[in-house]
């Protein structure tokens, strides 16, 4: 086999593992959606989804950067960044966040038990995927 077969090979199994990462993600987004326009929110069900939600996105992020990966010539792919810069962690947790807030009605005095579990959530999304 050819070199230019085996890339061709390794971009479309790139490709098919992107779209199946993206697919799963979506599911998890639209299932988090679900559980936060009840009008009667059940916590600990949202912060599982948001687990999920975390776990499916760095699968997705990974698979992401594997096809664009295949995509780049060699010259290129050398400078590739390959973890996510504290900044973008940081986003996270604050919209994580926030959606904990929001969801339990934007209750007064909570933001540091929302930050510190949109942490947690974050890191055990991290570990598991």
């Amino acid at each position: 086999m050819s070199r230019a077969q085996v890339q061709s090979i390794t971009r479309v199994e790139a490709w098919r593992a992107y779209q199946r990462a993206f697919h799963q993600f979506s599911e998890r987004v639209r299932h988090l959606q679900m559980l936060t326009t009840d009008p009667h929110p059940n916590r600990t069900a949202i912060e599982e989804a948001l687990v999920d939600v975390e776990k499916a996105r760095v699968i997705y992020d990974g698979c992401r950067d594997a096809f664009a990966l295949e995509l780049l010539p060699p010259s290129r792919s050398a400078g590739f960044p390959s973890a996510d810069p504290p900044q973008a962690i940081n986003e996270r947790v604050k919209g994580i966040a926030e959606l904990l807030w929001e969801s339990a009605g934007r209750p007064e005095g909570t933001a540091d038990e929302d930050w510190h579990l949109a942490e947690d959530i974050v890191k055990r999304a991290a570990t598991a995927a």
